[in-house]
């Protein structure tokens, strides 16, 4: 089972502000930036704001289906989900949590970096 501790982990020790552009880079996956990894009912998800994806609006508030895996790709990050995969951009800081507060209903399930 994923927990957001091993996707913050995962995120910490793999991403990169020097991400290279590579053959194996996903072209056209959408980007979640200002992330925070939660726990709801006992699954993990992520909520952010979503970028490049084709049925959205660029930065419109989304939650994903609960994350079944993770991977990074020279400095990138990525989750899964059952139907999706995303980049995991920049994730939320304790400022926009605190502007976004009322968006998380349990606030001490969520995990946030500096």
């Amino acid at each position: 089972m994923v927990t957001v501790d091993d996707i913050t982990g995962f995120f910490l020790d793999n991403s990169s502000e020097a991400r290279k552009v590579t053959k194996y880079d996903f072209k056209g996956v959408p980007v979640i930036e200002s992330w925070a990894g939660l726990c709801k009912n006992g699954r993990v998800i992520i909520k952010g704001r979503i970028h490049n994806h084709e049925k959205y609006p660029q930065g419109v508030k989304i939650n994903t289906s609960s994350v079944t895996g993770y991977f990074s790709e020279k400095g990138h990050v990525y989750v899964t989900t059952k139907n999706s995969i995303y980049e995991l951009g920049s994730p939320l800081n304790e400022v926009e949590l605190l502007i976004n507060f009322s968006d998380f209903k349990d606030p001490r399930k969520v995990t946030v970096w500096n």
